[in-house]
């Protein structure tokens, strides 16, 4: 179930840059590159559905990766207008496995805004052979699936590099790359939890992929409760 927090988030992202026009560059005007990604995390209740949402728009062909050049401002405001987070372009976007993956980077982006001392739940997992093998075997059957972009997108919306690497995990590399990899294999382990028997992938790696997470600092989003097995 999508909230309409979620599902009218880029037509609210639409209105805040037609409020607030990037200037034209002149000679007293800096150059300045608009972030729709900043724009949805200024309007997102919840910061994850910022994350869920640029991965619909980015699905959908949203100009540029991060960064807006001025000429393409126009295309991705009718973009934001056009598009409503809805089930379908979740599926579209996520997999069947929709749901979970959405609850996951919900629930993910809430946990670390909070904030939490240096972890050590990654400990022992993260890394490991057995980690490398489960992920392998999970790639593996989204790309037999025909999900492989489906699988990637999951994870990103779950870690959205972008702005997780710089702005929210403040601790040294190593633990950031831990966490980092925690949450990324619970979103790559629920996005292909159907496929589980079939081919070389089992229930087994779910559970290795999903184990630092559920284990350290994992709660299901209550406003998107779905099974994780």
């Amino acid at each position: 179930m999508i909230t309409d927090e979620l599902r009218l988030l880029p037509a609210q992202a639409a209105q805040v840059i037609r409020r607030h026009p990037v200037p034209d560059r002149g000679p007293s005007v800096p150059d300045m590159r608009l972030s729709v990604l900043a724009v949805l995390l200024h309007c997102a209740p919840l910061r994850g559905e910022a994350f869920v949402a640029f991965q619909v728009l980015q699905r959908r062909g949203l100009p540029g990766e991060y960064f807006l050049d001025p000429g393409h401002v126009d295309d991705a405001v009718a973009l934001l207008d056009e598009i409503d987070v809805s089930d379908a372009e979740c599926a579209a976007t996520f997999g069947p496995n929709w749901r979970s993956v959405v609850g996951h980077a919900v629930d993910a982006a809430s946990v670390l805004h909070e904030g939490f001392a240096v972890p050590t739940w990654t400990t022992g997992v993260v890394g490991s052979h057995r980690r490398l093998g489960a992920w392998a075997c999970a790639r593996d059957a989204a790309c037999e699936a025909g999900r492989l972009e489906s699988w990637y997108r999951a994870q990103d919306a779950a870690w959205e590099r972008q702005y997780m690497d710089d702005a929210t995990v403040r601790v040294d590399e190593r633990v950031r790359s831990d966490v980092a990899t925690a949450v990324r294999d619970a979103a790559a382990a629920l996005a292909v939890a159907d496929l589980a028997g079939t081919g070389d992938l089992t229930s087994a790696h779910l559970d290795t992929l999903l184990e630092p997470w559920r284990t350290g600092v994992g709660r299901l989003s209550d406003r998107y409760c779905a099974a994780t097995g």
